[in-house]
C-alpha cells in the first residue's frame, strides 16, 4: 500500500511538470476561484481543454469533495490538491498540468443573523402555544449560509414543554436545498385559571361556588389532572381533606354518595308495566347512577340495582328492569 502511494505521489508531481511532447489534454488551475459549493469539481477550479469533448467534460466533472463552507475561503497548494486528485481514481495520463504554487478556492455565501432566525422561531412556537409566554434562552450566532434563495423553515423538535427548554429547529434551504438546522431554545410559561380551595375542606364535603376559587398559575408546575371550570366540580364530593389554596384535581371528587351501607332504601321491581316495592338494606354504598347490591328485608334475597336519585333502588335482574 505504501509503495502506490508513493508511486501515485510521483506520477502526480510528474503530471505538474510540463510535457515535453503536446498533451491532449491541458488542465491549468485557476489563482482564484469562486464558486457555489457545497461539492467541488475540477472544472469550478480549472480550465480544461483538449481534443477529446468526452473526456474534457468527464475532467470538468471529477468530484474533489466537499468545497469550502460558504463565506470561506481556502489556501491551496499542488500539495493539498494531489490527495483530492488520488480520491477521485480517475485516468490522469497524457495531461499537461499547470497549477500555481497558491491558488484560493472560495465558496459564495450570504450571512444570516441569528436575531432573524430567532424571531422566525418565536412567530411559529407563539402561533402553535396560543396564550403562553416565550423567552428565548441563547441568541443564535450569525453564520454564512450558501447563496440563492433563502428560505427559513420552522419546526418543532418534539412538543412543548412547559418545565424545561422546548426546542424549535429552523430549516436553512438556499434554492430548495438543505442548508442546515439551527436550534433556537425557548422558555415558555403558560399560565392559567385553575380551581382550589377557597377555605378548609373535609373528606365528604359537598363543593359549593363559595367553598371555591380560581387562581392563575403556572401549568408547568402543575400535576396532572388539575380543573380550570368551577361548573366541573360544584356539587361533587370531596375525598380527602384540602387547605386553602390547594389544587383540586379530577381525582379529588366524587359523584356524591346518597345510599350508604347498610341503609334501608325502597327496593324497586320492574315486571312489564308492573313496578313493586320492598323495603332493603343497602350492602354497599353508592351515588346517583351506581350499580350496588340490597338485600330485600322480606325474602333476604340479594339483587343488584341502580341508585336513583331519590334514593330507590331499581333491580336490574328482574325481566324489565
Amino acid at each position: 500500500m505504501r509503495t502506490i502511494a508513493v508511486l501515485l505521489c510521483i506520477v502526480f508531481i510528474l503530471a505538474l511538470c510540463p510535457a515535453a511532447s503536446a498533451a491532449a489534454v491541458t488542465v491549468a488551475v485557476k489563482a482564484e476561484t469562486k464558486v457555489r459549493g457545497p461539492w467541488l469539481n475540477l472544472g469550478d477550479i480549472a480550465e480544461v481543454s483538449g481534443d477529446s469533448k468526452e473526456r474534457v467534460k468527464m475532467l470538468k466533472d471529477l468530484n474533489l469533495g466537499d468545497a469550502p463552507a460558504p463565506g470561506t475561503t481556502w489556501l491551496m497548494t499542488p500539495a493539498l490538491l494531489e490527495p483530492k486528485l488520488a480520491a477521485a481514481k480517475a485516468d490522469f495520463s497524457d495531461i499537461t498540468w499547470s497549477v500555481p504554487s497558491n491558488f484560493k478556492i472560495s465558496t459564495s455565501g450570504q450571512r444570516v443573523s441569528g436575531r432573524q432566525v430567532s424571531e422566525i422561531a418565536q412567530a411559529y412556537l407563539a402561533r402553535i402555544s396560543v396564550g403562553a409566554n416565550l423567552s428565548l434562552v441563547d441568541l443564535p450566532e450569525d453564520f454564512q449560509a450558501p447563496e440563492g434563495k433563502l428560505e427559513l423553515v420552522p419546526e418543532l423538535y418534539g412538543s412543548i414543554h412547559y418545565n424545561y427548554p422546548t426546542v424549535v429547529n429552523v430549516a436553512v434551504r438556499a434554492d430548495g436545498a438543505g442548508f442546515a438546522k439551527i436550534p433556537v431554545q425557548f422558555e415558555v410559561k403558560r399560565y392559567l385559571d385553575v380551581v382550589v380551595a377557597a377555605v378548609n375542606l373535609n373528606a365528604g364535603d359537598i363543593l359549593s361556588e363559595q367553598s371555591l376559587r380560581l387562581e392563575k398559575m403556572d401549568a408547568g408546575k402543575l400535576v396532572a389532572g388539575y380543573v380550570t371550570e368551577l361548573k366541573k366540580v360544584v356539587g361533587l364530593q370531596l375525598r380527602y381533606p384540602l387547605a386553602p389554596g390547594s389544587v383540586l384535581s379530577e381525582r379529588s371528587v366524587m359523584r356524591p354518595i346518597v345510599v350508604q351501607r347498610g341503609e334501608v332504601v325502597k327496593v324497586l321491581a320492574k315486571i312489564g308495566e308492573l313496578e313493586i316495592a320492598a323495603n332493603g338494606v343497602a350492602l354497599s354504598g353508592g351515588a346517583v347512577g351506581d350499580v350496588i347490591r340490597v338485600q330485600n328485608s322480606n325474602t333476604k334475597k340479594i339483587m343488584t340495582g341502580r341508585v336513583r336519585e331519590d334514593k330507590s333502588v331499581l333491580v336490574l335482574d328482574q325481566p324489565g328492569g
